[in-house]
């Protein structure tokens, strides 16, 4: 409305003012040193014109090389990049705060940032499914680019969230193929394949994973323990889990060995109503160094009152390590299972002590 203004102004004073110069030209005459410069006014405003056109247009060129992407001549278009960065500050601020429906209308005010399309629309997508705005989610994600993977990744993931993980396989198996998609998109892979039934392809992406070294050996180190347990579980709940099938002895050593690996096997016995295997099995394979990853799938398996190895051990690491979180942690697990409620809670209120949190975590 302004800009219309504005423009209509500007025409009303050409129209008065356009006549007017063209019977008075005007003269204009500037002394510099020994150079004299003498032209009509109208001719200086042209050439002003001109000038400023040539500078523009060389800035515009100039600017992505320098650096100045967001600078603009054009006060209108300037206005309104800071206006819609802010909103996308206060929409940032707000999604981390977990207040989604003032994220959702600070992102809808932020639209006019191209160097941010990507990043705004896929924080826009998780700000109006959080406010449970689920259908305006998937209509976000659909603007996105469809051949780059950070774009897959958005809508594959918002499809996960609301337990689609059959279309989210098939978004994600194409670029499963591209060896520059693969390493981003191939733990939402993982996950499309587990929540959809397919816990002995998940053994077979397994080998390609390593092979094509999908994830750093840090990431992999945590990446098990989101894949075995849980395809394990899952086999074993159908029962048919074999340690001698195929699929299995088709992994590596490292692998079947791994104490991801193990957590798995641990969740079959107790599936079979072997739980006192079970706890053997995770006592004798579990180290200290492996209690971080290794307590927040141990807290969902029923060792129940088989948990007397498995206590002494925790109680024996505890000795050297007083302040350990997650030892208590663990320990309040196991006083869980062994029906011990007083216990579990002292156990808790020590985890809580030395790290606030964890419980959610």
């Amino acid at each position: 409305m302004i800009r219309l203004l504005i423009v209509v102004l500007l025409l009303a004073a050409a129209m008065w003012v356009g006549p007017w110069l063209t019977q008075n030209p005007g003269y204009l005459m500037l002394v510099l040193g020994p150079w004299t410069v003498e032209m009509t006014l109208i001719g200086f405003v042209i050439i002003l014109l001109l000038s400023l056109s040539v500078l523009w247009l060389t800035l515009r060129i100039l600017r992505p090389l320098l650096g100045f992407r967001n600078w603009t001549l054009n006060p209108f278009r300037g206005r309104q990049q800071r206006k819609a960065r802010l909103a996308f500050e206060q929409a940032a601020l707000a999604l981390a705060a977990g207040r989604f429906q003032d994220a959702e209308q600070y992102f809808d005010r932020s639209d006019a940032m191209p160097e941010f399309t990507i990043l705004r629309q896929s924080m826009a997508c998780y700000a109006a499914l959080q406010a449970g705005h689920a259908t305006k989610a998937m209509q976000l994600a659909e603007q996105l680019d469809a051949t780059q993977a950070q774009s897959c990744y958005v809508k594959a993931d918002l499809l996960l969230r609301q337990n689609q993980a059959k279309a989210a396989m098939e978004l994600l198996q194409p670029h499963m193929l591209l060896p520059a998609d693969a390493p981003l998109l191939a733990p939402l892979y993982f996950q499309s394949l587990l929540a959809g039934g397919h816990n002995i392809e998940v053994f077979h992406t397994v080998l390609k994973a390593i092979e094509q070294k999908w994830f750093t050996k840090v990431q992999w180190q945590a990446q098990r323990y989101q894949i075995y347990p849980q395809a394990i579980r899952n086999l074993a709940a159908q029962g048919v889990f074999d340690e001698s099938s195929d699929y299995w002895l088709a992994l590596p050593s490292k692998e079947r060995k791994s104490m991801a690996a193990v957590l798995g096997r641990v969740w079959a016995k107790v599936k079979a109503g072997q739980v006192e295997q079970a706890e053997k099995l995770l006592v004798d394979n579990l180290a200290y160094s492996d209690l971080p990853l290794v307590w927040p799938v141990l807290r969902q398996i029923p060792l129940k009152r088989h948990v007397v190895l498995l206590r002494k051990q925790l109680q024996h690491w505890l000795r050297d390590h007083k302040e350990d979180a997650v030892l208590y942690a663990t320990l309040a697990y196991c006083a869980e299972q062994d029906g011990e409620p007083m216990q579990a809670e002292l156990a808790w209120q020590k985890a809580m002590q030395y790290q606030p949190g964890l419980k959610v975590s």
